[in-house]
C-alpha cells in the first residue's frame, strides 16, 4: 500500500498557492493536515460516491498522481483496460493481467472499482466480426459476459454491461444503434448480457450508460427520448437493470443547455426505480479562448450549470469525472474526438486539477455543486 506520507504535495501550501479560496460553506469539511476538503469527502456528506477514469499506469506505479487519487476518490473505473478489443486480441485469447492489478489496487486501498465495459460496438475484437455463424457469436458474446463477471465477482461495484446501444439517428423504430452486434444477433443481444451478468454476480449493481443527452438540441432531445423508451422496455421486460449511466461530456459554448429539459429526463428515469450515475463528466474547451484563467472559468461555468441540476436529482448518487487531471485527460493526449481538440496548439484543461495536479476553478465548481446538493438517505 502507497504511504499516505507521500501526500505532501497536496498540502496547504499546495492549495493556497493555486489561487483558489476555500469556499465558506466547505470550511467545515477541510481536512487540517491537507489545507481543503476532499472530493469524496464533500461527497460522502450528502451520500453520493465521487470517483475518476484512471488508466493502469496512473495508478500502479507509485506518484504524486496516485496520492491525489488516493486523497480525491472513494471510486475509480478504469478508461481501457476492460473493454473487450483490449483484452482479447485473438479468439480465445485473454489478457486479464492489467485489469487484476486495477482491481487488487482498488481492493488495497479500499477504493470502490466499476466495471468499464462489458459489451460497447466501439471497442468489439476484430475477430468477433469475422465469426461465421450467428451461434458462434452468441457463444463468443456470453463467453465474454460470464467469463468477467464470474472472475471479478464480489469485487466489482457496477457494471456497464452494454455501452452506447441506443442511436435514434440510425432510424429504427426501436432507436437501436445498427452495428455490430445488432446486426449479427438481433436486439435480443442486450437482454442476453444483461441476464448472464447479474446470473454470474448477482451482487453487482448493473448498468446502461450513454451519451449526448445533455443539451438542449433536436439531436439530444431525440437521444433522451428514444433512451427513456429503451430503459421503459428492459423494466417493463424484466431485464435486470438497476442503473443509468449519464455520460457527461460536455463542451464550454457549443449547445444550449435547459434546467427544464434535463431535470424532466433524470427525473423520468428516477421514476423507473433507477438510480442514475454520472459517468464520464468533463468539458472540453476547444472553442473557448485561449487565455487561462477565462478559458478554466469557462468550463468551471459549465460545470456549475450542469450539476446544479444533476446533483439535486437524489436518484443521481455518483459522480466520476473523465480523468481528475488534465496530465492524463483523453482529451489531452489526443486518443480520439479529433472535434474535442484545440486548433491553436494549446492542451486542453476539462478536468478539476491542471497537469500539476493543482486545483482549477473546475474544483471548485464541482465542491460548490456537492456542497449544496440535497442529502440522499
Amino acid at each position: 500500500m502507497i504511504a499516505i506520507t507521500r501526500r505532501r504535495l497536496l498540502g496547504t501550501g499546495a492549495f493556497a498557492a493555486s489561487g483558489l479560496a476555500i469556499p465558506g460553506a466547505l470550511r467545515a469539511a477541510v481536512d487540517s493536515t491537507e489545507g481543503r476538503p476532499s472530493l469524496k469527502d464533500l461527497a460522502r456528506r450528502k451520500g453520493i460516491k465521487f470517483g475518476t477514469a484512471v488508466a493502469a499506469p496512473q495508478v500502479l506505479e507509485p506518484t504524486d498522481f496516485t496520492d491525489l487519487v488516493e486523497r480525491e476518490v472513494a471510486l475509480i473505473v478504469p478508461e481501457n483496460e476492460m473493454k473487450w478489443f483490449e483484452m482479447s486480441p485473438a479468439q480465445g485469447v485473454v489478457n486479464y493481467e492489467l485489469p487484476d492489478r486495477m482491481v487488487d489496487f482498488a481492493q488495497a486501498e479500499g477504493i470502490v472499482f466499476r466495471g468499464h465495459c462489458l459489451v460497447w460496438y466501439w471497442r468489439t475484437p476484430w475477430w468477433f466480426q469475422k465469426l461465421p455463424t450467428r451461434a458462434e457469436a452468441e457463444a463468443a458474446l456470453i463467453d465474454r459476459v460470464r467469463s468477467m463477471t464470474l472472475r471479478y465477482a464480489g469485487r466489482i461495484d457496477t457494471w456497464d454491461v452494454v455501452n452506447e446501444a441506443v442511436e435514434p439517428k440510425d432510424g429504427r423504430a426501436d432507436g437501436l444503434r445498427e452495428a455490430v452486434f445488432l446486426k449479427v444477433l438481433g436486439p435480443g443481444y442486450i437482454d442476453l448480457a444483461y441476464h448472464h451478468a447479474r446470473e454470474c454476480d448477482p451482487k453487482a449493481a448493473l448498468v446502461y450508460n450513454d451519451y449526448d443527452i445533455e443539451y438542449d438540441t433536436p439531436e439530444h432531445e431525440a437521444k433522451r427520448t428514444a433512451v427513456l423508451r429503451f430503459l421503459e422496455r428492459m423494466k417493463h421486460d424484466g431485464v435486470p437493470l438497476d442503473r443509468f449511466g449519464v455520460q457527461g461530456h460536455l463542451t464550454v459554448g457549443k449547445m444550449p443547455f435547459s434546467e427544464t429539459k434535463f431535470r424532466r429526463f433524470l427525473a423520468d428515469v428516477a421514476g423507473l426505480g433507477l438510480h442514475i450515475m454520472v459517468t464520464e463528466l468533463d468539458v472540453t474547451d476547444e472553442l473557448a479562448p485561449g487565455d487561462i484563467p477565462r478559458r478554466d472559468q469557462l468550463v468551471a461555468d459549465e460545470y456549475s450549470r450542469f450539476l446544479a441540476v444533476a446533483l439535486d436529482e437524489k436518484a443521481v448518487d455518483t459522480l466520476i469525472p473523465w480523468g481528475l487531471s488534465d496530465r492524463y485527460s483523453w482529451i489531452v493526449r489526443h486518443e480520439h474526438a479529433k472535434e474535442k481538440w484545440r486548433t491553436d496548439g494549446l492542451d486542453g484543461r476539462p478536468l478539476p486539477f491542471d497537469a500539476a495536479l493543482q486545483p482549477k476553478p473546475a474544483w471548485t465548481a464541482i465542491a460548490h455543486a456537492l456542497d449544496g446538493a440535497p442529502s440522499r438517505s
